[in-house]
């Protein structure tokens, strides 16, 4: 990963950082999630639940989709073989193609965010190994400042707790950083760690999801959401000036 930018002056616009989400916001990785999930459902030899419900799952910790998807507890044993399973058909049908499964435009606006001064964050449900594999073949790596992920914290999506280490880690207060995801847990997290949040309704959820959950915008398209981002910074310098 690549060494942190200097930060500018503290207290300034440009101390602004972006937490982006992974899954559904970088990458396009929920079908391909689902695709997964409904293999090792098929396997386990349960009823297999609607395909709503599967996909209503995508981005949270696999112990607890595949506890809720099997009705079991996330210690039983069914579910941490299950996890291990989605994980070994994962890395072997999905991470060979990361690059392809980049968001139109998210290169681009990563660089512009990072020539403008930003210090960029992963806050995401999967644990380390996970993202760092599909993030270093597709590419993104190096963009960012801080990888945090599920596991480096009490506790996860939608509580605040990695919300607040990536701020930590990037040396900002909780008030200088948004986030920037496509599910209901990234709008509730950024809201408990005091964060403003910023949706994209190409991911998993709805806008009117997005939105109910705390999001002050959704955009639709990679594109619309570097205007957003462009926006919120705007009015950033207009209220630190006054």
């Amino acid at each position: 990963m690549s060494t942190p930018n200097t930060p500018g002056t503290p207290g300034t616009p440009q101390e602004t950082a972006v937490l982006f989400d992974l899954d559904g916001t970088l990458l396009d990785t929920p079908g391909a999630i689902v695709s997964v999930l409904d293999k090792v459902l098929a396997e386990s030899g349960r009823p297999v639940p609607s395909p709503e419900r599967v996909r209503a799952t995508v981005g949270r910790p696999l112990a607890a989709v595949f506890a809720e998807l099997l009705e079991l507890e996330q210690e039983h044993g069914e579910v941490e073989r299950s996890v291990a399973r989605f994980r070994e058909l994962f890395r072997e049908d999905v991470v060979p193609g990361a690059r392809s499964l980049i968001f139109p435009g998210v290169p681009e606006l990563l660089e512009r965010l990072r020539a403008q001064g930003l210090a960029l964050a992963i806050v995401t449900s999967k644990i380390r190994p996970s993202a760092l594999e599909l993030l270093e073949p597709a590419g993104l790596v190096h963009h960012f400042d801080a990888v945090v992920c599920h596991g480096m914290a009490p506790r996860g999506k939608p509580h605040p707790d990695l919300a607040l280490l990536a701020a930590r880690e990037l040396g900002r207060e909780p008030g200088d950083c948004v986030v920037v995801g496509d599910a209901v847990d990234d709008m509730r997290m950024a809201g408990a760690a005091g964060m403003r949040a910023l949706g994209v309704a190409y991911g998993v959820a709805t806008a009117g999801q997005l939105t109910s959950a705390g999001a002050e915008s959704v955009s639709e398209s990679v594109l619309a959401l570097g205007e957003a981002l462009g926006s919120l910074r705007s009015s950033a310098a207009i209220t630190h000036r006054s």
